[in-house]
């Protein structure tokens, strides 16, 4: 029976700690985003971290201690904006770390795309009659956007086939083009023909993508 045991005081924080999210990417159009998180003490068995600035965690009270884990997926606080998420870090004794912080900018809204004319709503591919001329506008600043023929006006980006210049029609597909800016566009028939064949009613519509990868609808 021995009459001595071994206690190991410990008073020292996690070191090296940290948070990105999604990679640390600047901005988001999706508020579910990952968090890798870290800490440089090895091992970190029993530590536990604390994570506020998300949605049912705005503040650091309404936050509650739970397993430190690598990576966390997270849904940031409600509205479009610049988001801040916190984090602490204890370990098995409690020692607790600072808080460290990650910032994100969600924007999650969907371009509004307004057309405008056309000039003629009837064309054939007899010569001087065979254009047809329109301009849009989008409410957002777009990093791209196509014209394309649909079979309903509520398609999406991926439902429909984009009309090609071929015959001369111009502004079919795009890049960047900031808020606001009309955006003048020619449609030649037989440039139609080829993106939906036969005559007939052709549903002509404009989609444009955010710099985040959101679609006009």
């Amino acid at each position: 029976m021995s009459a001595y045991f071994n206690l190991t005081l410990d008073t020292t924080a996690p070191t090296g700690v940290g948070i990105t999210i999604n990679g640390g990417m600047a901005a988001t159009n999706n508020p579910l985003v990952d968090l890798a998180l870290t800490v440089s003490d090895s091992p970190a068995t029993g530590y536990q971290m604390k994570i506020w600035g998300i949605a049912g965690a705005a503040t650091e009270a309404d936050a509650s201690w739970e397993t430190f884990a690598a990576t966390k997926q997270v849904t940031l606080t409600p509205g479009d904006g610049a988001k801040t998420v916190y984090a602490k870090f204890r370990d098995d004794v409690w020692n607790e770390s600072a808080q460290v912080s990650a910032a994100i900018t969600l924007n999650t809204a969907v371009p509004a795309v307004t057309v405008l004319g056309p000039d003629r709503s009837k064309i054939s591919k007899v010569s001087g009659m065979d254009t047809s001329v329109f301009t849009f506008r989008a409410d957002v600043d777009v990093a791209e956007y196509k014209v394309c023929v649909v079979t309903s006006e509520n398609a999406t980006h991926t439902q429909g086939t984009q009309i090609p210049g071929t015959a001369g029609s111009e502004n079919m597909s795009g890049g960047a083009v900031t808020a606001n800016t009309e955006v003048s566009c020619t449609v030649k028939a037989a440039d139609i023909e080829i993106a939906s064949a036969g005559d007939g009613i052709k549903i002509v519509k404009v989609f444009a993508k955010t710099s985040l990868g959101t679609w006009s609808v």
